[in-house]
């Protein structure tokens, strides 16, 4: 008998109920599919819940979408401790640096407008900017690599909470000398998006906020998402805070006038799925400019920076990525953008001490099994054997200075004692593996996985000429 005329029974409350073979088929699938996706959750629940434990978190907004479908959106702990607020895709947090996305898609909105070109300099719209800054281009303010020096590394994040005017902002920068010529280099600038607005203003003839909702955030759907300025009633608002000295803190509210376009807005999980599905359709701006933004900006020797225009774009495993982080004093968030995967991972948190990025890229993996890191033969051993040494010394009471170069060990002591909590949950470490070398094409960065009893984290180390640890960063797998 062909296939598709055999039948199979299923019991019903009435009786007996014939049902095509293909149809049966097609129901099995999408019940294994339901299961998976069930399991799946379930897995990543365990997996955030834990997170919240290790990185003192007191609340956050989960939202995963997989070909273009909400797969997963998630609420966890609390949007203010004081008062008791669960967490939900409706809690308002500051997305920080999140910003910047939105801040690059008005400037090539302002492109496509005709009243600016990549290539103009900042100085030609304002002309009061300090000298060494006017010849920058709107495309290398886009694109980190102005030169011009990063606002938080001169002010710090308390600078957040103060009222400041664009001219002494810029006054307070401008004591710095460039970091490099205009071009030739990628180093991260809050102050290039800070320009931007003030040109964004400038072009617009209104303020950034203003021409940000009518052109982005109203097509995209975004109710709640506006200025975090402090002084008005944003309902659902989450309290931000910062693990220090053993217990959370307060933190206060985000001002707007010293963030700019470099970071002044908040938002809602909900709101960025939104935005998620307006980037997935590319209906704000032309394909032309969506190509830019999302297109590895080369430096002047045409090496990629791995950055586009508001978004990181440099490949995870080959795959293709863009992707933003935020951090303001009190939160910390990420966007995770896998489009040729058809993926998102979107995670909002309320402290600032949070690593949202490490959260996005576990769950992304678990979608996407290709982006784990697979083992290689140990090429450096004494790398190796340094950097597990320095990691099985991660709870000493002062920095472990014998591996580090003496500019590392400076920059780390001051965060020393307020990682041994996160450390301690972990426990010692029990081993360490090779999982890439010659990262991103450079000869002294590699990239270990270091494993615990219950856990394993992503490290990223460079080492410098004197063979010693020069930098760190990593993320719990």
């Amino acid at each position: 008998m062909p296939l598709t005329r055999r039948a199979t029974s299923m019991k019903t409350q009435t009786g007996v109920k014939q049902i095509p073979l293909p149809t049966l088929a097609r129901f099995l699938v999408l019940a294994g599919c339901l299961l998976a996706a069930s399991a799946q959750g379930d897995e990543i629940d365990r997996y955030v819940e834990t997170q919240l434990q290790r990185q003192h978190i007191p609340g956050l907004a989960l939202a995963v979408i997989r070909d273009g479908r909400v797969v997963k959106m998630g609420s966890y702990g609390f949007s203010d401790l004081e008062r008791d607020v669960p967490t939900t895709p409706d809690t308002v947090f500051e997305i920080g640096s999140i910003t910047k996305p939105f801040t690059a898609m008005a400037i090539l909105l302002l492109v496509e407008d005709g009243k600016l070109k990549l290539d103009d300099s900042a100085g030609k719209f304002l002309p009061t900017l300090p000298l060494a800054w006017k010849p920058v281009t709107i495309r290398q303010l886009l694109s980190h690599t102005s030169g011009i020096p990063d606002f938080e590394e001169v002010m710090g994040y308390g600078a957040y909470r103060n009222v400041w005017l664009p001219d002494k902002v810029i006054a307070t920068v401008a004591t710095q000398p460039m970091d490099f010529v205009p071009g030739t280099n990628w180093h991260y600038s809050n102050t290039g998006y800070f320009v931007l607005t003030l040109i964004l203003e400038k072009v617009a003839g209104e303020p950034y906020v203003s021409f940000v909702q009518k052109r982005i955030l109203d097509p995209a759907g975004m109710t709640r998402t506006r200025s975090s300025e402090p002084t008005e009633i944003i309902p659902g608002r989450a309290a931000g805070y910062e693990f220090a000295k053993g217990r959370l803190e307060n933190r206060d509210p985000l001002q707007p006038t010293v963030a700019g376009g470099a970071g002044m807005l908040v938002s809602t999980a909900k709101d960025l799925v939104n935005w998620n599905a307006a980037l997935d359709a590319q209906a704000i701006l032309s394909h032309e400019s969506y190509a830019q933004l999302w297109a590895n900006q080369p430096l002047a020797d045409g090496s990629p920076s791995g950055y586009g225009f508001g978004w990181f774009v440099a490949p995870m495993r080959g795959h293709r990525v863009q992707n933003h982080s935020g951090g303001t004093a009190g939160f910390a968030s990420n966007i995770l953008r896998l489009p040729d995967d058809r993926l998102t991972v979107i995670a909002l948190a309320n402290s600032h001490g949070a690593n949202p990025v490490s959260i996005t890229n576990h769950i992304a993996r678990l979608f996407v099994p290709s982006l784990v890191y697979a083992p290689i033969p140990e090429q450096h051993p004494e790398v190796g054997k340094m950097v597990m040494e320095f990691y099985a010394h991660r709870l000493d009471p002062d920095v472990y200075e014998k591996a580090l170069s003496a500019e590392f060990a400076a920059k780390i002591r001051p965060l020393w004692t307020s990682g041994h909590d996160y450390y301690r949950s972990l426990g010692p470490p029990l081993a360490i593996e090779p999982v890439e070398q010659n990262v991103a094409g450079a000869s002294n960065v590699y990239r270990y996985r270091v494993r615990y009893a219950d856990a394993s984290r992503l490290v990223l180390v460079k080492i410098d000429k004197d063979s010693r640890i020069a930098d760190t960063s990593g993320e719990e797998e």
